[in-house]
């Protein structure tokens, strides 16, 4: 009987123990007082990877509207530059209309009698009607941010007039826009009516 008893006391012994390690085990997740070190560190583990994750997708997406953004107003100041130039050009009444012609500036007369002059400068296109076709200085700004503009004037069968105006037939207009490194390229080739 006091083996019995003894054992039943060690047998009681290790219940309390085991229920104590359960109970100890089982309270870190389920306390009614309160949040452990432990649940707090990976409360606060969780959140972090959720953050980053939410952060890295709107980071994208602010990036891509930014881009987006600046290759739009890129390519507007170069359009709109591009337009006013070819439909100008393209009411062009004859060679001898044309005063200046070169890679950055096209001078020439306007089928109502005025003087147009678009010139590229630093990085912008003006236009003028100036008095006389050299002069462009202090004219309202037609495209801001141009990197590369050139005029190319060209004969008949696609080759580079020498000297123009005097066989040009078709005058082609590049014109390269960039915008916080957003960078348009616009190329058009215009040919005036009564060349």
């Amino acid at each position: 009987m006091e083996i019995k008893l003894r054992v039943k006391s060690l047998e009681l012994k290790v219940r309390n123990v085991l229920k104590k390690l359960f109970t100890f085990h089982f309270s870190l997740f389920t306390s009614k007082r309160g949040f452990t070190l432990i649940e707090l560190v990976i409360t606060m583990v969780l959140i972090g990877i959720v953050a980053f994750i939410v952060a890295d997708a709107m980071s994208t997406g602010f990036k891509t509207y930014f881009t987006t953004d600046n290759r739009k107003e890129a390519l507007d100041q170069a359009r709109i530059a591009m337009e006013r130039m070819t439909r100008e050009i393209r009411n062009l009444r004859s060679s001898a209309d044309i005063g200046t012609a070169n890679a950055n500036q096209f001078c020439f007369v306007n089928t109502d009698g005025t003087r147009v002059s678009f010139l590229y400068s630093g990085t912008t296109i003006v236009r003028d009607e100036p008095v006389a076709c050299p002069s462009a200085a202090g004219a309202p700004v037609l495209a801001n941010n141009i990197t590369v503009f050139s005029f190319t004037y060209l004969q008949t069968d696609g080759s580079t007039d020498p000297a123009p105006p005097t066989n040009t037939k078709r005058i082609r207009i590049a014109i390269t826009s960039t915008l916080s490194n957003e960078q348009v390229q616009l190329q058009s080739e215009v040919w005036p009516r009564s060349l």
